[in-house]
């Protein structure tokens, strides 16, 4: 079966809708739980990006459509993958792959990102779960973001900051 969802300003298509339930965190949790009608079958690797014309770019495997040159592809500690994109909105979101067996779905960090292909978007660090993105934003400065992990992180596990003025 195919379904075509749209989230915010990033179009996916899926070939496989798995059942599902609850929300998903805004984070790479092994444990998040995505939407019924937002996962697609397993797949690890999102793929290489592939234009798709007036400079918006797609994940060959994930789907979406997103600013090309703006992607960051982040290896997470269980060994699956989250990727960091700027969406034609101009908003960052971010999609990953789960041991439980699934993609999430695309979702909006928020933010407002500029200047594609000049590092927009990147990581700041990362220590484990716990990991900051950065993003320049429309008065060109650098903004950053914090994955949490609960404890002394500052959040919720999974959770972000808002988007707060770089001290990377």
């Amino acid at each position: 079966m195919t379904s075509k969802l749209q989230t915010g300003i990033i179009t996916l298509v899926s070939s496989a809708v798995l059942a599902g339930g609850g929300a998903a965190l805004a984070g790479p949790a092994a444990q998040a739980t995505e939407r019924s009608g937002d996962r697609v079958a397993a797949v690890p690797d999102p793929g290489v990006t592939k234009s798709v014309g007036n400079g918006k770019c797609t994940y060959t495997k994930w789907g979406g459509t997103f600013l090309c040159k703006s992607q960051v592809r982040h290896k997470l500690p269980n060994g699956h993958w989250q990727v960091f994109v700027i969406g034609t909105n101009k908003q960052a979101y971010s999609r990953w792959s789960s041991p439980g067996g699934g993609v999430s779905r695309w979702t909006s960090l928020g933010g407002q990102c500029i200047k594609p292909g000049q590092r927009s978007i990147d990581m700041a660090w990362s220590n484990g779960w716990n990991f900051a993105i950065t993003c320049i934003g429309v008065n060109n400065k650098r903004y950053y973001s914090e994955r949490f992990t609960g404890g002394t992180t500052g959040g919720k596990n999974g959770h972000w900051s808002k988007w707060r003025l770089n001290k990377y």
